[in-house]
Order: structure tokens, then sequence, then C-alpha cells
């Protein structure tokens, strides 16, 4: 009995200190687990938020703008013109040249940069299209088939009595822009062999090229030896 009285008041602050710690380790669970709560936003915050109303327009980013842009109208397929051209003895370079100032359409007075502004083209008589000099034995055109020694070569002779109507192609898709705009505009770019084509109901205006375009070439090179006549034949 008198052990257990002198060791009651050891245990009983044990306790009270264990008592203690465990309350204060459940405070701070509790602090963490869970946190106090968030404040409301202010009422004004709170109304603004509304999407009922309508977003308000922005105002324009240049509004002392006044450079004229073409609008979706001036794009479109109804507001382009169609032309036909006979490519029977025009030069291949001059008219590719003339052609393609019309799919940008820089014959019109509203002409923008990387806007599709032009008209539409039709090019018949393919075949009859003319070079200068010797370049219809001289030029080459060459194309890959992607795999290893698969590079084909064929001059503008070989080339002109296969697909006349690449040649015209390629001519004029080399004058317009190298990027999506240009791909577009060869798009309106119509090439075919012989004087039939299928857009007749377009109602196509004939156009005619003036100048060097349909001037024959003078300077053909006259390879005949002018002393053949004086040669003694063996």
């Amino acid at each position: 009995g008198r052990s257990a009285r002198f060791l009651f008041p050891g245990a009983l602050s044990s306790c009270l200190q264990l008592s203690a710690m465990l309350a204060s380790a459940f405070a701070l669970s509790c602090a963490y687990v869970l946190p106090s709560p968030l404040p409301a936003p202010p009422a004004s915050r709170a109304a603004a938020v509304r999407m009922e109303a309508g977003v308000p327009v922005a105002t324009p980013m240049m509004p002392g703008q006044k450079t004229w842009m073409p609008k979706a109208e001036d794009r479109a397929m109804a507001a382009k013109k169609w032309y036909v051209v006979d490519a029977e003895g025009l030069r291949l370079g001059r008219m590719s040249s003339e052609i393609a100032k019309l799919l940008l359409g820089k014959h019109k007075p509203e002409f923008t940069p990387g806007a599709d502004v032009g008209d539409c083209v039709v090019v018949i008589n393919a075949e009859k299209c003319i070079v200068t000099g010797n370049k219809a034995k001289d030029k080459l055109y060459r194309r890959h088939s992607g795999r290893p020694g698969g590079m084909k070569t064929e001059s503008y002779e070989e080339l002109q009595r296969r697909i006349p109507e690449r040649i015209v192609e390629k001519a004029i898709k080399g004058m317009l822009p190298h990027n999506s705009h240009g791909r577009e505009l060869f798009r309106h770019l119509k090439v075919y062999k012989g004087s039939e084509h299928p857009h007749q109901a377009q109602a196509p205006e004939a156009l005619q090229f003036g100048g060097l375009t349909s001037t024959p070439d003078s300077q053909v090179l006259d390879l005949t030896d002018p002393d053949a006549l004086f040669c003694v034949e063996p």
C-alpha cells in the first residue's frame, strides 16, 4: 500500500502529459485534413462572370487603316472571269508569263498580294506551242520516282509528243508563288490538247496576245553549209 501511494503522483503526471500530447497531435491532424473554408468572393466579382449577356465587340486593332482589302465576295468563284487562250504559234515563256498575271490578278486595280483575286484561264492547242532557238532539243525535263536510280530525263520534243499539257503547266506553275497561295491559283488553270475544252458553260472570253508573244522566231539557226555547192564530192 505504501509503494502504490508513493508511485501514484508520478503515474498521474505521466498520464496527464500523454493526454496533452495526444490532444495536440489530434488538433494538428484536424487542422491539416480540414482546412478552413475559403472566403466568399465579393458580390461585384460574382456578378461580372455572366456569359448570357454576350461578349462585347472588340475594338479594331488598326482603326485608322484605309487600305482596301478584298472581301469574301471579291474572292469567290462567281466573281472570276474565264478566258481561253489558243497556244498555237505562241512562245512558251512569254505566253506563260501573261497567263500567270491573269491568275494572280495583276490586271485588276484591286490586286492584293496573297489574295485570290485573279481569274480562270483555259489553254487549248497546247501541243502547238513553240520555243525559239535550239530549245526544242536542248531543254530538258526531269522527274524522279523517289527510288534509287529513278530519275527520268527527256527533251522538250519528247515531252511534247507524249504529254504536251505538262509543258505549259510546268512553265506557268514556275511563275506562281511557291506556297499554298500559288497552289490554289494553279487550280484555276486548265490546259488541254487540241481545240476542244469542256468549259463552254463558263462562256470563256477569247484572249489574244500580241508583241513578241506571237511573233515568229526571227533567229532560227541555219545550219546549212554555204560552201557545200562548191565542195567536190569524193
